[in-house]
């Protein structure tokens, strides 16, 4: 039998291993725990996920897997969200809910979008900040969409491109827009209007449901180097593997750093590679319902953070009675240090600026979470490199998966598909048979 092993055992990994599991994957996982960024812990009586962890489908496979594995395991929302800007709360997406809003800024929006509507195009958007303006005005620009990404970016928006915006970010028709100036709310746009979490616990049911169904899951143990040559991978507890197909959900700069005998220009070009990072801060506080929200999104550099959630609100289950969860996303660049008691009382003060947070609110608990990769930057990079860097890892064996794997703006959706097409590619390769 071919032997397969898979690095990584996150939710893409997992569900590669899922797909294979008549083959009997070996999958290697460097936390204590399977889950990736798709892991729960467990402090002081709460249940914190590593940020906003959501489950959005569409496709029915997905669906019928979820319900195949963890069946009756969640709950159904519709989803609560808002933008916290001008002193005012709106629903989310802003573009389609400015009301309450100064009367100037309303008007900005309006005309702005009008204007798009009757604006030559002049070709495509050649970068993000373009689509931008083109898309949604000079109004909806200024006041939400232009100063909400150059903070979550942090940098100039005419350096991404636009590539990945089409199903993240929704465009409202005019008669959307006009009803949300004037308070007739616009629900279930976007592409998460709903979405599914754990009645009980945290999102970590379910790649430990995946990783149920497989014999060989080894964690604790992380990657030394990869030959590609000698098809072997060599873990730093000492143990070797030998491979005929490796799946990696590794970030591809890493797996580039893992081969010994990759191309010193094309590790040069996965090292270029951009991620932003996030720092993650999950509280505990000894009130209960502090907001009838399940995220809210902070646009305006006066606070620190660009989303705060409310865990609390997708499961019950995640918080002592009387008591509420919140978890704070600091975006920042991966080389950058912050301060994280500093920040810690930044955002405290924030929120009670926000009024989330009152100053006699007691804080019974703090996880912090630093994550490295957290989300992809779309830009010239990688459009122009990103395809070779994956076919030269493939041309030596190495099949990639998730969303680190690919270098790609995924949901979690994505990333099981993502394990179950890396899985499919190494069948169609060696001529095995699918699994029944």
């Amino acid at each position: 039998m071919k032997k397969i092993v898979i690095i990584g055992g996150g939710l893409a990994g997992l569900s590669a291993g899922y797909h294979l599991r008549e083959y009997d994957p070996s999958v290697f996982e460097k936390e204590h725990a399977v889950g990736g960024l798709c892991r729960s812990f467990s402090q002081d009586g709460f249940t914190f996920d590593c940020t906003g962890h959501l489950i959005h489908l569409k496709n029915q496979y997905t669906k019928d897997l979820i319900s195949k594995i963890l069946p009756d395991a969640f709950g159904y929302h519709e989803r609560l969200a808002a933008i916290y800007s001008k002193s005012t709360m709106t629903p989310y997406p802003f573009q389609a809910n400015t009301y309450g809003l100064p009367a100037e800024v309303i008007k900005e929006c309006v005309v702005g979008f009008v204007e798009t509507l009757t604006a030559s195009p002049n070709g495509g958007p050649k970068n993000f900040h373009e689509w931008v303006m083109k898309t949604f005005g000079t109004g909806i620009a200024k006041h939400f969409m232009l100063p909400y990404n150059e903070k979550f970016w942090k940098q100039d928006l005419r350096a991404i491109t636009a590539d990945w915006v089409s199903w993240s970010i929704p465009k409202p028709k005019l008669d959307e827009v006009v009803n949300g100036a004037l308070g007739l709310t616009n629900k279930g746009m976007g592409y998460n209007p709903k979405f599914m979490y754990p009645r009980h616990g945290g999102i970590h049911c379910l790649p430990k449901a995946l990783a149920r169904q497989l014999r060989s899951v080894h964690v604790g143990e992380t990657l030394e180097y990869i030959d590609a040559k000698k098809k072997y991978v060599r873990m730093k507890s000492g143990r070797e593997e030998s491979f005929d197909f490796l799946i990696s959900t590794l970030p591809v700069p890493a797996a580039y750093q893992m081969i010994r005998d990759a191309p010193d220009a094309l590790r040069h070009e996965a090292g270029r590679l951009q991620a932003i990072s996030v720092l993650n801060i999950n509280i505990g506080v000894a009130r209960p319902n502090i907001s009838d929200q399940h995220w809210i999104y902070f646009p305006e550099d006066q606070f620190i953070f660009s989303r705060v959630g409310f865990p609390a609100n997708f499961s019950k289950s995640v918080a002592p009675d009387g008591t509420s969860s919140m978890y704070i996303e600091i975006t920042h660049r991966p080389h950058e240090q912050l301060n994280l008691e500093e920040t810690f009382e930044r955002c405290l003060m924030d929120l009670q600026a926000a009024g989330i947070l009152l100053k006699d609110d007691r804080i019974l608990t703090r996880h912090v979470i630093d994550i490295k990769f957290a989300y992809v930057v779309f830009n010239e990079h990688r459009q122009k490199h990103l395809h070779t860097l994956i076919d030269y890892l493939e041309s030596r064996g190495i099949y990639t998966a998730g969303r680190y794997g690919r270098w790609d703006y995924f949901s979690m959706e994505d990333s099981i598909l993502s394990g179950k097409a890396a899985g499919e590619q190494i069948l169609k390769t060696s001529a095995l048979p699918l699994p029944s």
